[in-house]
């Protein structure tokens, strides 16, 4: 009896605990959900991004703590500025939001040469460039050149009448090639093509000399006699040019035929 009390009390107190054990389990392990919730991680705060050329580009998410600023300016200011071949403002220039790394830099003003830096942009720091720009020497005549001259011509060929023409050129180690068409309308109507070669003296930087030797070709239309012909003959020229500026040159010649001497004047513009 007593063997049988103690049975019954042992087995009571299992029971007592499994049942606790249960409810503990039910606590942690035990979910109930027919669906699912978003889970709010908490990014760092940043910014948009505006990568490429000014106002428009590429915009990617990345934190404040990536971006600095650059501030850029020139003696004398004025000058564009290129990032990476990219033209981003006028001198003094500054670029906020501006991500970490190393960029090349590029300022260009008329007259002056080109100045080139590399720059370190760190978060939450302002990089500073200074471009001292130097001043471009004036170069009025090349050794090597392309132009072309808007002409007027007098001539004895033209019935000591004025022509009107136009000539293309280059100068190659300042050796002369050049081409040229007059017209001349009136009584003796005329077109003229030449060829020319020569070789030009650069004197005090600003003017040009170059003798020359042509061929010249001309077709006559006579309308007093009612006759159309060619006549073809050598010609020297004497041409002077005086630069105006490194684009435009003055231009005068005295030339000599076999009808007798003539001249030349006109205004020339440099191609290259």
């Amino acid at each position: 009896m007593k063997k049988s009390a103690t049975v019954s009390l042992l087995l009571t107190l299992l029971l007592m605990v499994c049942v606790n054990i249960k409810a503990q389990d039910s606590d942690f392990f035990s979910v109930e959900s027919s669906g699912y919730q978003d889970l709010d991680v908490g990014l760092p705060a940043y910014n948009e991004r505006t990568i490429g050329q000014p106002g428009a580009a590429i915009n990617i998410g990345m934190p404040e703590s990536d971006y600095g600023s650059l501030y850029l300016e020139s003696d004398p200011p004025g000058a564009n500025v290129f990032i990476d071949d990219i033209l981003q403002g006028v001198t003094p220039l500054l670029i906020t939001d501006v991500l970490d790394g190393v960029y090349s830099i590029r300022f260009e003003k008329e007259g002056y040469l080109n100045h080139y830096n590399t720059v370190e942009v760190a978060a939450k720091l302002t990089a500073k460039v200074t471009a001292n720009m130097l001043p471009r020497e004036k170069t009025w005549f090349m050794p090597d050149e392309l132009y072309t001259t808007l002409i007027y011509e007098y001539s004895a060929i033209n019935n000591n009448n004025w022509a009107v023409g136009n000539s293309w050129g280059v100068f190659f180690k300042n050796f002369n090639l050049e081409q040229t068409i007059t017209v001349h309308i009136g009584m003796r109507n005329s077109i003229g093509f030449e060829g020319a070669f020569g070789y030009g003296f650069i004197i005090a930087d600003r003017f040009r000399l170059t003798p020359q030797i042509a061929y010249s070709g001309i077709n006559i239309n006579d309308i007093r006699n009612d006759k159309d012909y060619w006549i073809g003959y050598l010609r020297g020229a004497l041409n002077l040019k005086a630069a105006i500026t490194e684009q435009y040159a003055l231009y005068g010649s005295i030339i000599y035929d076999k009808s007798g001497p003539g001249f030349r004047i006109g205004a020339l513009f440099y191609v290259n």
